[in-house]
């Protein structure tokens, strides 16, 4: 369509049925030329150049609509999670009861971003969006969401830019958010993307975090939650107390029994680490063992108790008078024929 007829129509169509041609006449006749020709004046020549400005953005606009992605509305059932988790303590998300009452009363006003599910026709992975998708779920609601063909690598780099805009990811969230994008074989260059960071400073962050994630036990870690005020230095310290994801047999069994009771249940994420890593700090009691020596009548003469590097021996003078005075007399008899045998 590049004919003057066309083109006539067109600015007919844009203009409401006014003839262009018309509406030009209707401004004052230009002066002849030598030659006894008209010539255009000024102002035609700037209304004409307008009609085509209007015309190329009429076309601008038209070619941007058609080639813009469609906001659908989808059942929750639809939808499954990204493949990668990133957040933690999910259940326990304090701001959830209010963004369920905001999609409940103003709608929904900023669609997710999801791709075709790779496993399953008709359904949707999330590439962000998770917390709205759960709110919509709890209302029984559709959710608004722009379907859009992602790679795995482009799937996580939207899930980890939407993140870094509006709640940035605490720093073990980081951390195991990396180390499960590198145990998928993801390179640092996709993982460092996907945390918002810049190529040259962020690919020794991400070794940084991954390192720490796989020192630690994932379990523990959950159950600790993403504590939000607790920053790299103490994260470091935890560590320090695991062994191949494990804590000592001691420590393992009483850090169990902090994780099971109230007082943890009870409190946020940030205080339940710092009662983890109080009671890894907290310096461990030996364990003790006890013996004894038995006098004739078979009564406890002299009883051993050995703690640690320590050991103490200990005599009731009621059932055995004068034993006491006795070895020590015999001492240092017994430390120089102890001295003897030991070189």
């Amino acid at each position: 369509m590049n004919n003057a007829s066309d083109r006539s129509k067109r600015m007919k169509a844009m203009f409401g049925g006014i003839n262009p041609e018309e509406l030009a006449a209707a401004v004052a006749p230009s002066p002849l030329s030598q030659s006894g020709r008209r010539v255009s004046s000024g102002a035609v020549r700037s209304m004409q150049d307008s009609f085509s400005a209007i015309e190329d953005e009429n076309v601008r606009l038209r070619e941007q609509i058609a080639g813009s992605e469609a906001v659908i509305e989808i059942a929750p059932e639809q939808l499954s999670p990204s493949f990668v988790r990133d957040r933690m303590d999910e259940q326990a998300d304090p701001s959830l009861d209010e963004l369920v009452r905001s999609l409940r009363e103003h709608g929904q006003q900023v669609p997710i971003l999801v791709r075709p599910h790779p496993d399953r026709t008709g359904h949707y992975q999330i590439a962000y969006g998770h917390r709205r998708w759960r709110a919509a779920s709890t209302l029984n609601r559709p959710i608004k969401a722009i379907v859009r063909d992602l790679s795995d690598d482009a799937l996580v780099i939207a899930q980890g830019k939407e993140n870094s805009e509006r709640k940035d990811l605490s720093f073990i969230e980081q951390a195991l958010f990396a180390q499960e994008l590198k145990e998928r074989s993801f390179d640092r260059q996709t993982i460092a993307a996907a945390l918002g960071r810049s190529e040259d400073k962020g690919l020794a962050y991400i070794s940084i975090l991954t390192s720490l994630a796989a020192t630690l036990a994932p379990e523990i870690v959950r159950k600790i939650g993403p504590a939000p005020k607790t920053g790299r230095p103490k994260w470091e310290k935890l560590a320090a107390h695991f062994s191949e994801r494990k804590l000592p047999a001691g420590r393992s069994s009483a850090a169990n029994g902090l994780m099971s009771s109230d007082k943890w249940l009870s409190a946020d994420s940030d205080a339940r680490f710092a009662m983890l890593l109080s009671l890894l700090e907290a310096k461990e009691k030996p364990a003790s063992t006890k013996s004894a020596i038995k006098d004739e009548a078979g009564q406890d003469a002299v009883v051993i108790e050995r703690a640690g590097t320590v050991t103490r021996f200990a005599i009731d003078d009621r059932r055995s008078p004068g034993l006491a005075e006795w070895l020590a007399a015999e001492l240092p008899a017994l430390m120089a024929r102890f001295e003897r045998d030991r070189t």
